[in-house]
């Protein structure tokens, strides 16, 4: 298998998680209470890692989907708040 394969199909799985974060929470809760001894530590930490992967695949999705070019009002000095440009 390619590297390039390879980080597609990472890429996939990462998705898909991230998509889905309360499960991804509920699946690690098991394991984190296994290993911490502590049910409500593990239930605590589970939802916390699993927001933070939805939120980064979130933000790596806003970032590529908006790295087409669709930013130029801003370097023009156009706002979209008031519709005016800077003098």
């Amino acid at each position: 298998m390619s590297l390039v394969k390879l980080k597609n199909k990472i890429r996939q799985i990462l998705f898909a998680l991230g998509s889905a974060p309360m499960t991804v929470g509920v699946v690690l809760v098991l394991p984190l209470w296994f290993l911490l001894d502590n049910f409500l530590i593990a239930a605590i930490l589970a939802v916390f890692v699993a927001f933070l992967l939805a939120m980064s695949v979130s933000l790596y999705r806003l970032n590529t989907e908006s790295g087409d070019g669709n930013d130029n009002d801003a370097s023009q000095g156009n706002t979209k708040e008031t519709g005016k440009e800077k003098r």
